[in-house]
Parts: C-alpha cells; structure tokens; sequence
C-alpha cells in the first residue's frame, strides 16, 4: 500500500538528515551572488504550476500537467519536492531537487533524484536511501544566468543510472526558471538510443491565488422560488489554473460554476486571464470575459450576474 502523500512527506522532512553525505555541502561565495540567487531561488520556486496555457495554444489535444513544489530543509539546504501529475489523474511522479552553491564554480546547482509511486510502498528507511542513492555525481543541472532566467541542464554522457530493464540508461534533464514560469523537460536515453532536445519541454506557467464572490439573480434558477433579492455566494478561493469552481449560495448549489484560466489570447504576448460562467445544467460556457495580466480585480457585471475576484493576500496563499 502506498503511504499517504502527507504521512510520505513528514518522514521525509524528519530522515532527510540521516542521508547528508551526497553531495558536497553548500558554501557562499565571495561576493555574495551566489547566495543571492539561492534565496531568489528558495523564494520563487515554491508553487503551484501548470502548462494548460501550452496546452490550449496547442490545439487542446493533450491533458494539461499539473505540478505542485514544495520546500523542505536537510541540513540547512534547501530540498525541493516536485509533484507532478496528469490534470484527472491519480497517479503522481515524484522528483526530489537538492539545490547546493558549487564551492569552486560559485554557480547553483541541482542534485535530482525521482522515486516511483511502487517505490513509496517501500519502507521509510528504503524509500529515503534510494532516493539518495540516486543523487548522482554526474547528474547535476548548473543554472547559469540572471536571477530573472536560471536555465540549465544535465549531461546525458555523465548523467547515468542502471535501468533494472534496459541496463544503463542515461537522463537529459532540464530546467529553465524564470518570473512566475518554469520550463522542464525529463528525457530517459536507453543504451543505443538518441534524444532530440526540446521535443517534449512542459512550459508551466505559476498560478495565482484569488478570492471572490458572486452574486446571482434568483430569475436565472427556475428551482428557486424568486424573492427579489439576489442570491450571494460564500467567499471563495482560487487559483488561475483552469479548474471549475461550482458556487454554492447559503442552502444549496446556484447551478452556475466559475472557471479563472490563464491563456494565451493573442500570438506573441503574454498569457491572458479569462473568466468563464459555466451552466452546470449543460456544462455550457454561459458567459466569459478577458483581462489583462497582472489586474487587480477582476468584475464580470452583467444584468443576472456580478462576479469579482481579487488576488489573494500572501497569508491566504495555499502554498
């Protein structure tokens, strides 16, 4: 049975420490850039992301990724844990990301390591020291760049793993960090194979947090009596990532859901944000309205409908 993701991430914050031998430990550097970049780093990775917008602008053929990152400490170091699944899926892939300053070079670096949902079944023991075994000298993405674009990936020459089917295998892995976006992309090399670099790179855009309300009409539910007061929903949060959010007025559902998406509207700018009012009735768009990126408030007044969303303050943040 496989543990609970809570139970898996608790024993991993507590045992992380038994394991500290691999890799090197973490040093600043002179000048202190290096340490800068860390903290950018520790700062603005943690998140919730998506690529529903690279998804969308690709025709919508594919399901979107979803990919949670959370941060815990080892030593002091930063470990990141990165979540990721299929949107509809139960199934989750799990890497590990321990983020280190190289002594000599003063650049960034990842150490990754990837546990299988099989593997989680382990016992806590097991499942941690397999992950470290997994930290391999030669598999270790150097960020170079500013702090607004760290890119960088892995050398599938050194980057080497023995595959209990195909023998030793190889792993390109790379990553692209830039403000409130995350480009990846994981390619397994079997012995006698090629990789095209680029051709399966997930561009995942960082979701925002928002609260709102809506108020309805009592006209627009025939299920209702109509007493000339608008029926009003109970506040709520969500993120920009595309998911239905039904509304619920005091009693019972208002037969409405909102759906918030950031997508990309036009060729060449940057993602847009677009509210939909969806029909439960029919799963039917009922109405929508776009945004600029980056607005404060979001209002959709219409004569049987006003909603308003707002960005979440940092304490009501989920993440």
């Amino acid at each position: 049975m496989l543990f609970h993701k809570k139970t898996w991430l608790l024993c991993l914050t507590a045992l992380l420490s038994a394991y500290t031998s691999q890799p090197h430990a973490q040093t600043a550097d002179k000048d202190g850039s290096g340490k800068e970049i860390l903290d950018h780093i520790r700062q603005s990775l943690p998140g919730s992301y998506s690529n529903l917008a690279q998804v969308n602008k690709n025709g919508g053929g594919r399901l979107a990724t979803d990919l949670h990152i959370r941060q815990i400490f080892a030593e002091g170091e930063p470990v990141f844990i990165f979540e990721s699944q299929q949107r509809g899926s139960w199934e989750a892939r799990f890497d590990i990301y321990w983020l280190k300053l190289n002594p000599q070079t003063q650049q960034p670096e990842f150490h990754f390591a990837h546990l299988s949902g099989s593997e989680l079944s382990l016992s806590r023991q097991e499942t941690l020291a397999t992950a470290w075994k997994r930290v391999l000298p030669g598999c270790v993405i150097t960020l170079e760049g500013t702090a607004n674009l760290l890119q960088g990936h892995s050398q599938p020459d050194t980057c080497r793993f023995e595959d209990p089917i195909h023998g030793q295998s190889r792993i390109y892995r790379m990553l692209a960090l830039g403000n409130n976006n995350l480009q990846l992309e994981t390619i397994m090399i079997a012995p006698g194979d090629e990789y095209a670099a680029g051709s399966n790179t997930l561009s995942m855009l960082k979701h925002q947090l928002y609260t709102g309300s809506v108020s309805m009409s009592p006209d627009t539910a025939a299920d209702t009596p109509s007493t000339g007061e608008w029926r009003q929903s109970g506040n709520f949060n969500m993120h920009d990532d595309g998911r239905i959010n039904r509304l619920y007025d005091s009693s019972s559902s208002m037969g409405f859901a909102i759906q918030l998406a950031r997508l990309y509207r036009h060729q060449g700018e940057s993602p847009s944000l677009k509210i939909s009012i969806i029909n439960l009735e029919n799963n039917g768009t009922q109405a929508f309205q776009w945004f600029e990126p980056g607005s404060e408030q979001l209002q959709i007044d219409l004569d049987w409908i006003k909603v308003k969303l707002e960005p979440a303050k940092p304490d009501e943040s989920d993440q």
